[in-house]
């Protein structure tokens, strides 16, 4: 027996405790959608701001709409209901459209349950059908006759159309208004809306409240393709004229929402009008990129007529023709988005007629970076934005006022300019090339008005017009309500408006201009603009500001930065203005801010769309390959990615890798306990996400003294740090399960731990025997990644003696050895808490993650921070690095050598 044995022997009898005892809680966190997404190791290209400052905590909705609806916004809906004999109440179990007084559009699948029982009411005006908040809108009626087209059966999907005439008629207010009819057969807009309270997310539940989702308008044959590769008895015929196909791209389209409208709203008369296009009728299981399937209302007019017409209703051809119908409740229409500043819950609405293009920035944009000189503000009218910690993107022109060059920035706060780098092709007075980076002396502190943004890398920019920094002065910009008076304000400050781009050969440029575009408007200018003109004083350009725009990455919103503001009278309208696109300096700009990164200029990349994922392939002529998932490949990958040619197999994630390579990296390890782990948690089915940590436990007298962590990585090894450890020797573990304590056979530091530095900080215990696995006592799996981090993890740490964790994200390490005094290495790990508040950790405190599939894995081993009170990161050992020296300590003959 070993000495530490004889050491925990006596304690051991009196507290070991086998793991078979019952737990008394069951712990569940969800995962956030962050941990989905991963971090390159290190940094090769400029487009990671979405992942690099990933805005924590604050995500899109998933589900049909994703966005709930506002009040008055589809004052047609209607929610279709089966009251309850044996309680009252009422099940919500399909949407309609009110389309007249008291007639209502809705899918014919939709009549009867799967009790074969029929709807007996409809609730309009209520976005929440679950609870009282908005009833005093509700208007819940009778549904007094139910008419299904004849040409419906209920085994196929066609002719899936019906109308419900209700007991009375509603009462038309801005919460319940009929809807209009798309009569046109061609549906044109690229993009409509559907709305619904169905189920938000596949099998999820019923929403509660009232939900919109955009969705984009299928091709006829692209659909069919969809639809006739699926074996449906209900679909015998395929598709025909009067389906119509959608599908958004951002979010599920998912059941429990038939019979609802799909639509879309047209202005008019300063108002929005929806129009009903199809009725909701049939889809395939929730997918990103799967049509739901919509009857087409233009070719049901005649029918919908003609029965409404036989029930009394005072209606002709010419009733839902588009000018007749928008003009029938104008005046209870919502007003056009664009003109609407706030709206109450009684319906009033306070109006901007001009702010669709125009909106006063109440203070200065957060992304801005205000530029000082020695002497004062200098040009008052530059200034740069803020592209990470100590980068500011600037004008080359910019940089210089009187022949000083800029020493600072002086706003969002004062920090001193440590290095200037002007674009080296850029001439004075030239419009080309005119761009330029300040590296800051000292770090800025991201939060509450102070935010990056993101450079926008590619050379096509999704949109057809972009937001625009400008400075005037507010009585011209603020908006004159009806019977309001004009404030005479001649305040100057910020505005935002968004500005049309325009080509090259639309592009007007003034005659005062012209000289700085002498060779013409190139790839590397953007122009925007409009040909209207606005009042002087009303908008001057801000020189260096962003050209930029709000965009959805991961379902968060970020700013892009599609370039920098340079000239144009009045902010583009009547002369249009030029700025310096970012994409066309990408090359340039990533040897200031990425400087050891390899271009990838010269790199040979080849996509093979006859390939796929396990096809044979060629890497050359001579050398055969297998194409393989990139993270199965990775070494090959970090050598040739940018420097040689890489051959794609359909996607950039697969690549055609050497088949000796992938034969020696079968043969290379045995398997081993680390990698049946996956599985191994799987069959487990852990209750318990802690079920893997221990305290380690020092000899104190009569008990232990549990100073820090370890990880439960096999039946008989747990990992932590060479740091935990110290000088001491540990006697003990205490498993999170029961406090069971389980003596410790022996230790082994890495043999090129350096207390200094902290490199290879890392030691694993082995215990007296081994571990009896449940739900609740399970081991960590090892994160293998070679390249990528998991963007969101958890670190667990010890609070008042119980595990807990607290959500950490990775950073680059050149981020990190920005305020470390040693130089890090690739088997180091630096992370941070959310919001860039002070992170602290103790050593051996377990950064994990959680797989997709479930899996619970350990990606890092912090090391301990000297100073909690202003430190922003914390230093780990990377596990992913450290897999050939822990799997060596799985060979029981290791320990012989060990003390």
């Amino acid at each position: 027996m070993s000495l530490m044995m004889e050491i925990a022997s006596w304690k051991s009898k009196v507290w070991y405790i086998f793991i078979f005892g019952s737990v008394l809680f069951y712990v569940h966190a969800e995962r956030h959608p962050g941990e989905s997404l991963f971090l390159p190791d290190e940094r090769t290209s400029l487009d990671d701001c979405h992942l690099r400052y990933y805005k924590f905590g604050t995500y899109g909705r998933g589900g049909i709409g994703g966005f709930p609806a506002k009040q008055f916004e589809f004052a047609h809906m209607g929610a279709i209901g089966w009251t309850q004999a044996e309680d009252g109440k009422t099940l919500w179990k399909c949407g309609g459209s009110l389309i007249w007084n008291n007639f209502v559009l809705t899918a014919a699948h939709c009549v009867v349950d799967s009790r074969n029982v029929s709807p007996d009411v409809v609730r309009f005006g209520d976005l929440d059908i679950f609870s009282t908040a908005g009833d005093e809108f509700a208007q819940q009626i009778k549904i007094e006759e139910i008419i299904r087209h004849t040409g419906h059966r209920f085994a196929s999907h066609y002719n899936d159309v019906a109308l419900l005439r209700l007991e009375r008629s509603v009462q038309i207010n801005e919460a319940v208004i009929p809807a209009c009819l798309w009569l046109d057969e061609e549906v044109w807009f690229k993009r409509v809306h559907a709305t619904g309270w169905g189920n938000v997310g596949f099998v999820g539940k019923q929403s509660p409240v009232l939900l919109k989702m955009e969705l984009s308008p299928m091709s006829h044959d692209a659909c069919s393709k969809v639809y006739n590769n699926t074996s449906t008895r209900k679909l015998s015929r395929g598709l025909v004229d009067h389906h119509i196909c959608a599908f958004s791209p951002k979010a599920d389209t998912c059941e429990g929402d038939s019979g609802g409208p799909l639509q879309v709203k047209l202005m008019h008369n300063m108002r929005e009008t929806p129009f009903i296009i199809g009725v909701t009728s049939f889809g395939l299981i929730c997918g990103t990129s799967t049509p739901g399937v919509y009857t087409r209302v233009a070719s049901y007019h005649k029918w919908i007529i003609e029965t409404m017409r036989d029930r009394g209703a005072a209606v002709d051809e010419n009733t839902f023709n588009s000018t007749n119908c928008v003009h029938r409740y104008a005046t209870y229409r919502e007003f056009y988005e664009g003109v609407v500043v706030s709206k109450e819950k009684n319906g009033n609405v306070e109006l901007n007629t001009f702010n669709y293009m125009f909106e006063w920035q109440p203070s200065i944009p957060w992304e801005l970076a205000k530029l000082g000189w020695p002497t004062g503000d200098g040009s008052n009218n530059c200034v740069g934005v803020i592209v990470d910690e100590n980068t500011v993107l600037t004008l080359a022109e910019c940089v210089k006022f009187d022949g000083v060059a800029v020493t600072q920035i002086i706003h969002p706060t004062v920090v001193n300019i440590s290095n200037i780098y002007i674009h080296p092709e850029y001439k004075e007075g030239s419009s080309y090339n005119n761009i330029a980076v300040l590296k800051l002396e000292s770090l800025l502190l991201f939060g509450y008005g102070i935010a990056p943004t993101c450079i926008w890398v590619e050379k096509e920019w999704p949109f057809g017009d972009a937001l625009v920094l400008g400075f005037g002065r507010k009585d011209l910009v603020e908006p004159l309500y009806p019977k309001g008076e004009i404030i005479i304000d001649p305040t100057y400050g910020y505005l935002s408006l968004t500005n049309m781009l325009r080509n090259s050969s639309s592009c007007m440029v003034g005659d005062r201009e012209m000289s700085k575009v002498q060779h013409g408007i190139a790839q590397e200018h953007v122009c925007v603009g409009y040909d209207s003109y606005i009042v002087p004083e009303m908008c001057n350009l801000v020189h260096g500001a962003s050209v930029e725009q709000y965009m959805s990455r991961n379902e968060i919103e970020y700013t892009f930065t599609l370039a920098l503001s340079q000239f144009g009278r009045d902010c583009g309208f009547g002369e249009h203005m030029i700025a310096t696109r970012l994409a066309s300096h990408v090359e340039w700009l990533k040897t200031i801010l990425i400087p050891n990164s390899r271009s990838s200029a010269s790199t040979v990349q080849f996509l093979d769309y006859d390939l796929v994922e396990n096809d044979e392939c060629e890497v050359d002529s001579d050398m055969p390959g297998k194409c393989v998932n990139i993270a199965e490949c990775l070494d090959y990958w970090n050598r040739i990615a940018f420097d040689g040619k890489m051959i794609f197999c359909s996607s950039k994630n697969v690549i055609c890798c050497p088949t000796s390579l992938l034969e020696n990296k079968n043969t290379k390890h045995e398997e081993t306990d680390l990698e049946h782990c996956s599985s191994l948690q799987r069959n487990l089915m852990p209750h318990d996400r802690n079920g893997s940590l221990v305290q380690i436990g020092f000899d104190i007298e009569e008990w232990y003294d549990f100073r820090c962590m370890g990880s439960i990585i096999t039946a008989q090894l747990v990992l932590t740090t060479a740091s935990c450890l110290g000088d001491d020797v540990p006697v003990v573990v205490q498993l999170s399960v029961n406090e069971t304590i389980v003596p410790i056979e022996s230790i082994s530091l890495h043999e090129d731990y350096n207390t200094t530095h902290t490199y290879d900080d890392i030691a694993v215990i082995r215990l007296i025997e081994p571990l009896i696995w449940n739900s609740y006592l399970f081991p960590i799996c090892l994160w293998t990644n070679q390249s990528h981090t998991p963007l969101v993890m958890r670190l667990n740490y010890l609070d008042e003696d119980a595990f807990t964790f607290r959500f950490m994200m990775p950073q680059y390490n050149t981020d990190c050895q920005r305020i470390n005094p040693f130089q890090l290495q690739r088997s180091q790990l630096c992370a941070r808490e959310p919001y860039f508040t002070n992170t602290c950790a103790r050593a051996g405190d377990a950064l994990q993650s959680d797989g997709e599939d479930g899996t619970f894995y350990l990606v890092g081993l912090a090391q301990s921070s000297d100073d909690c009170d202003s430190q922003q990161y914390i230093t780990l050992t990377r596990v992913s690095k450290q897999l050939d020296w822990i799997r060596q300590t799985l060979n029981p003959e290791y320990w012989n050598f060990s003390s």
